[in-house]
C-alpha cells in the first residue's frame, strides 16, 4: 500500500474514533444535567399553607366579633364549646398536617436516596468518558501537528494539477514532434535517395575501368578471379567448403537449438512483414522462418551459401538459393524485395562486405520494405566470450550503435533497436538482502548499498541480453 493511502487511513479512523468519543462524552453529560433536578426536592403544599387557607376564620376575630353581644359569662359560657371543638379540630390539623410532613419527609429521603445514587452513576459513567475523549483529541491533534492530514491532501492536489499538465504539454509536444520528423523524414530521404544514386553513378563509372587480372583468396579458401565488379573479391569468411558443410549443419543443431524453439522466437518478426511479399530470407539456415512465412500467407524465398542447408531446406518443400549474397542482391533488379531478413547472418560478414551489401539491399528493396538483422550482442559480455567465439564461422563482432549507424549509413531510416533473450534472474548476479528486523548500523548499511550497487553493474555488463536485431525502413 502505498505510503500516502497510509497516512490517509490513519486520519480517517482516528477522526472517527474522535467523534464516537465526543459523541459518548455529551451523551454522558447530557444523563449527568437531567440527574441534577431530581437532588432538588419539592414542598408539600401542607407545608406551604401552616394549616390555614387564607380565607379561613381566626378565633379570635371570631370572639372579637360577639363580644357586642350578651353578657360576657354568657358569651364565655356559650362560646366555650365552640371553642374547644375549633381547638379540636385545629389540633386534628395540626397532627393530620404533622403526620402529612413525616409521611412526606420518609418518602422524599427515599426519593432522595434514588437520586443521589443515579447522579453518582451518571457522574461516574461521565467520567470514565473523559479519557478517551482526550486521548482521541490528543492523538488527533497530534497528528494534525505532524501535517500528515495537510500533506497527503496537498500531495494529492499538487500531484493531480502536476498530472494533468504533463499530460497537457506531452500532447503539444507529441504533435509538434510528429509534424518535425515528418518533415526530417521527408528530407534526408530525399538526401539518401540523391546520394545512393550518385554514388551508383559513380560505382558504373568506376566499373568501366578495368581492373588488373588478379586472384583473390576468401577466408574460407576458395579462389574468385578479380572481375571489374566492385567488390567482386570481397566475400564472406563463413563460406565452408562443400565437403565440410554437413558439419555447420550438425554445429546448428547442437547449439543454435531445436527448430521448434528457433520457430517459436523467429514468430516474433513476423508482425514486422505483415502484409508484404517477396520477402528473402538471407542465410535462411534451417528454414524456420521461411516456414512461418509461409503459414501465415506472405510469399517468400530463403539464400544460403551452405549447400546442405539448402537441400534441407528444398526437401521441406521452401524455395531456397544457394549462392553468395552479396551477388545474389547484385542480380536483383531495384525495387524486387518486399523485405530482407536475416538472422544471426551479419556477424559471419567482414566489415568491408557487409557496408557493401548494406547499399545493395537497399536499392534492391521497394520503398515501403523493412530490413530486419539479428545478431549476437557482444555487449554482452556473457553472450560474447560463450556464444560468438563459440563459432569459428564468425568473422566480426557488432555492437548494436556499430550495425544501426551502418544500416542508417546505408540510406535506411526509422532505425529500432530491438534487444531479446535476456538472461534470468537466477542466472544472474544476486543482490544482498536483509530482512526488516534486522537491526543494521550506518557502515553495514552503506556497504550493503554499495554492494548492490556494483552487482547492479556488473550484471549490466556481463548478463544483460544475449541477442539484438536492428529493425529498419527503406523509404
Amino acid at each position: 500500500m502505498p505510503e500516502d493511502q497510509k497516512h490517509a487511513d490513519e486520519a480517517s479512523r482516528l477522526t472517527a474514533e474522535r467523534e464516537q468519543a465526543e459523541r459518548r462524552y455529551r451523551e454522558a453529560l447530557a444523563a449527568v444535567d437531567r440527574a441534577i433536578p431530581e437532588l432538588l426536592p419539592a414542598q408539600p403544599a401542607a407545608a406551604r399553607g401552616g394549616g390555614h387557607g387564607p380565607g379561613s376564620p381566626s378565633p379570635l376575630r371570631e370572639g372579637r366579633q360577639e363580644a357586642a353581644g350578651p353578657s360576657l359569662v354568657r358569651r364565655l359560657l356559650a362560646a366555650g364549646p365552640r371553642m374547644l371543638r375549633r381547638l379540636g379540630a385545629r389540633v386534628r390539623r395540626r397532627q393530620q398536617a404533622f403526620i402529612g410532613k413525616v409521611a412526606w419527609s420518609a418518602l422524599s429521603a427515599r426519593e432522595e436516596v434514588h437520586a443521589l445514587a443515579r447522579f453518582h452513576h451518571c457522574v461516574i459513567q461521565y467520567m470514565q468518558q473523559v479519557y478517551p475523549l482526550i486521548d482521541t483529541k490528543h492523538r488527533h491533534q497530534m497528528m494534525i501537528d505532524s501535517g500528515l492530514v495537510a500533506w497527503v491532501e496537498e500531495v494529492n492536489a499538487v500531484y493531480a494539477l502536476r498530472w494533468e499538465a504533463t499530460q497537457a504539454r506531452e500532447r503539444r509536444s507529441n504533435e509538434r514532434m510528429v509534424a518535425a520528423l515528418d518533415e526530417i523524414r521527408t528530407s534526408i530521404a530525399t538526401v539518401n535517395q540523391t546520394g545512393a544514386t550518385l554514388k551508383r553513378e559513380l560505382e558504373r563509372l568506376l566499373a568501366t575501368v578495368p581492373p588488373p587480372a588478379a586472384h583473390a583468396t576468401t577466408g574460407a579458401g576458395v579462389h574468385l578471379v578479380g572481375t571489374n565488379r566492385p567488390g567482386a573479391g570481397v566475400r564472406s569468411a563463413a563460406n565452408p567448403d562443400a565437403v565440410n558443410a554437413y558439419k555447420y549443419v550438425g554445429f546448428e543443431h547442437k547449439f543454435r537449438g531445436s527448430e521448434s524453439d528457433i520457430s517459436e522466437r523467429l514468430a516474433g518478426y513476423l508482425p514486422l512483414f505483415e502484409g508484404a511479399a517477396d520477402v528473402l530470407d538471407l542465410g535462411c539456415g534451417r528454414g524456420e522462418f521461411l516456414a512461418a512465412l509461409g503459414d501465415h500467407g506472405i510469399s517468400g524465398r530463403g539464400l544460403d551459401i551452405n549447400h546442405e542447408m539448402v537441400e534441407l531446406c528444398r526437401s521441406r518443400g521452401l524455395t531456397v538459393d544457394e549462392g553468395d549474397a552479396l551477388a545474389y542482391l547484385e542480380s536483383l533488379a531495384d525495387g524486387s524485395l518486399g523485405g530482407l531478413f536475416a538472422a544471426q547472418v551479419v556477424e559471419h560478414f567482414q566489415p568491408g562486405y557487409l557496408m557493401r551489401l548494406l547499399d545493395v539491399a537497399f536499392h534492391a528493396l521497394r520503398p515501403g520494405s523493412r530490413l530486419v538483422l539479428e545478431t549476437l550482442n557482444p555487449a554482452c559480455w556473457s553472450a560474447f566470450f560463450d556464444s560468438y567465439i563459440r563459432d569459428v564461422t564468425h568473422a566480426w563482432p557488432l555492437h548494436p550503435d556499430t550495425l544501426s549507424f551502418l544500416v542508417t549509413a546505408a540510406g535506411f531510416q526509422r532505425i529500432e533497436v530491438r534487444y531479446m533473450a535476456p538472461y534470468s534472474p537466477d542466472s544472474r548476479l544476486q543482490r544482498m538482502t536483509v530482512g526488516r528486523d534486522a537491526a543494521l548500523t550506518p557502515a553495514e548499511v552503506c556497504l550493503m548499498e554499495t554492494f548492490n550497487t556494483n552487482v547492479d553493474r556488473l550484471n549490466g555488463q556481463l548478463f544483460s541480453n544475449r541477442d539484438y536485431a536492428v529493425i529498419a525502413e527503406r523509404l
